[in-house]
């Protein structure tokens, strides 16, 4: 009787500590959605009175929401750029930090010959390819620049459907689209495993043709006396979190 009792007090008190987490509203670039759920459990695991909840869009699209008055406590940015416009406006508690480098795929679900590079997309078995709104989303941008570098973007633009946001992009290459340009975390997503075949179903574009993709956060400043968002920003740069980031693709800042 005694153990029931005992057992029902240690579920009581769980389930009080579950209920008493503070929850941390982030909003993330969409790339980070692939790494959603251990760097969520990594946090939780690091400070456990706390809980990360995510909203998932294009960088220049929540920097807009932020703007706006949504009460997110951290962002975390595709790029140094959409964070630093927030540090501009005044809105942050601090500086843009970097905590993850961002890497740039081309994917396909079709039998393409990917040996030919991002010269494939002249193909006319390519009759549409996906790409992120680069005003809004900098994988978007990375892409279309090194498109340009290339000397292709002229070319095939004809073919190119925008999508909102890298996600997206990345739904339209594995639907409609013959192709689209994604982030390499989006290859370790369970949706998509099945096409994890580096040089058959994608290639990681030539980091020289476009401008680092350095992902930056920073904290939100009307939620400064939050210490939830204070201690994720903390997590963020923590070798915990940088051995999730790691284990998805991404590179060190």
């Amino acid at each position: 009787m005694k153990l029931r009792m005992l057992a029902c007090l240690f579920a009581l008190a769980a389930a009080v500590a579950l209920a008493a987490q503070e929850r941390v509203l982030v909003a993330a670039a969409a790339n980070i959605s692939a790494v959603k759920e251990p760097l969520g459990a990594a946090f939780a695991k690091q400070y456990p009175m706390y809980e990360a909840e995510f909203s998932f869009g294009a960088s220049g699209a929540l920097v807009t929401q932020i703007k706006s008055g949504a009460p997110f406590q951290v962002f975390m940015s595709a790029d140094r750029g959409f964070a630093q416009a927030l540090v501009d406006a005044g809105q942050t508690t601090g500086p843009a930090k970097i905590y993850a480098v961002g890497k740039l795929i081309f994917f396909t679900t079709r039998s393409l010959d990917l040996g030919k590079g991002l010269a494939v997309l002249k193909d006319a078995s390519v009759l549409q390819w996906a790409n992120c709104n680069p005003e809004t989303a900098p994988y978007g941008r990375a892409a279309k620049e090194a498109l340009t570098k290339a000397g292709l973007y002229d070319e095939v633009k004809a073919k190119l459907v925008t999508a909102q946001s890298v996600s997206q992009a990345l739904q339209f290459a594995l639907t409609s689209a013959d192709a689209g340009f994604v982030n390499k975390s989006a290859i370790y997503s369970k949706d998509i495993q099945q096409y994890d075949k580096e040089g058959v179903f994608w290639f990681e574009v030539d980091p020289t043709l476009y401008a680092p993709i350095e992902q930056a956060f920073v904290v939100i400043k009307s939620t400064q006396a939050s210490k939830g968002g204070t201690a994720f920003a903390a997590f963020l740069l923590s070798n915990e979190a940088q051995a999730v980031f790691a284990a998805y693709g991404y590179g060190k800042p």
